[in-house]
């Protein structure tokens, strides 16, 4: 035999056999260059084409849901996927807050739950900004209160799932449907510890308060349309978008309502002087008589036109469409 053991490595093989809870400083065998070290207790159940896609389908929900909380709220919100990574149930848990507002969904047709994590202060902020306050949160970390989680569910975590189902709808129809809600992470009984979970991230920003809001997707309720999470699929389905979305689209476009505006000119007068009118005094304007007046939408010159009457109603007339170039020239600051 070629591997003779020295007395050296007898004496620490009698030692080890003799003393259990001695520690053996032997020499582990270097990794060869191509190997890479693999943790069993962690096995990675989401690949990395897996977490892109993922990526790709909560920024498509963030854009969506920001938009609408903005309209809702009457203020900007910023929402947008800051990491995506695969952890185990029991580091998640461990890690979040207590008190927390935690909803649980059922992922419909998928025999499993999803996890929406919110912090007190996001949820208090929200409430308080729906009830018409100022949008500011509580000091002191506390839970919500029946009337608290009433308002949370109806006016924000439903329309949180109906957004996110429809960005999931490109990969399969799920339907994200509010189980019941929690506040202690430690109740939480939807996956194992051990279980592998990809956890997505999003950084929320409202009033100048940023904090994060979290979704966690256990692999086991995924499992059965992992192979759809692929950007091939993807890919597929934006190329061949479905025609009723699309009739839905132009119909709600068709719909909005935009303020429409003509300016009939512009002048520069002293306090004084705009305090002192009255009916019958005349304004003079920078724009002649025969110059065409500016037609707005919004803040945005998108016409040119002519004044005129039709009947006993005043009137303008379209006479020029402004390309989107010249339209940038003329916004109004």
């Amino acid at each position: 035999m070629e591997d003779i053991l020295t007395q050296e490595e007898i004496d620490l093989l009698i030692k080890a056999a003799t003393q259990p809870d001695l520690e053996l400083d032997l020499e582990t065998e270097p990794e060869s260059p191509g190997s890479t070290r693999y943790d069993f207790s962690r096995p990675n159940k989401f690949s990395k084409e897996h977490l892109r896609a993922l990526h790709r389908i909560h920024e498509q929900f963030c854009r969506t849901y920001a938009g609408y909380m903005s309209a809702k709220l009457r203020h900007r919100v910023d929402l947008r996927v800051h990491t995506i990574e695969q952890i185990l149930f029991g580091d998640f848990v461990r890690s979040l807050p207590n008190p927390s507002v935690l909803s649980i969904y059922q992922v419909q047709p998928l025999e499993g739950y999803a996890i929406v994590q919110f912090t007190p202060d996001i949820a208090f902020l929200l409430h308080d900004r729906l009830c018409g306050g100022d949008g500011v949160p509580i000091r002191r970390a506390r839970s919500l209160t029946d009337i608290e989680v009433a308002v949370l569910k109806r006016q924000v975590l439903s329309v949180f799932s109906s957004l996110l189902s429809d960005a999931w709808r490109e990969v399969s129809e799920l339907n994200f449907a509010l189980d019941y809600m929690e506040n202690n992470p430690q109740f939480l009984q939807v996956a194992a510890d051990r279980d592998a979970v990809a956890l997505i991230t999003m950084r929320f920003e409202l009033n100048e308060i940023s904090d994060m809001i979290s979704i966690c997707l256990p692999h086991r309720t995924l499992e059965p349309i992992l192979k759809d999470l692929t950007h091939i699929r993807m890919f597929e389905s934006l190329q061949q978008p479905d025609p009723r979305r699309i009739e839905l689209l132009k119909e709600q476009v068709r719909a909005a309502v935009v303020p429409v505006e003509v300016e009939l000119g512009q002048t520069t007068v002293t306090v004084g002087d705009l305090l002192d009118l009255a009916p019958g005094d005349v304004v003079v304007l920078d724009r002649k008589k025969h110059e065409t007046l500016d037609v707005k939408i919004g803040s945005m010159t998108k016409f040119k036109g002519t004044p005129g009457r039709l009947g006993t109603r005043l009137g303008v007339v379209i006479t020029t469409v402004l390309e989107p170039e010249e339209e940038g020239g003329l916004v109004d600051e």
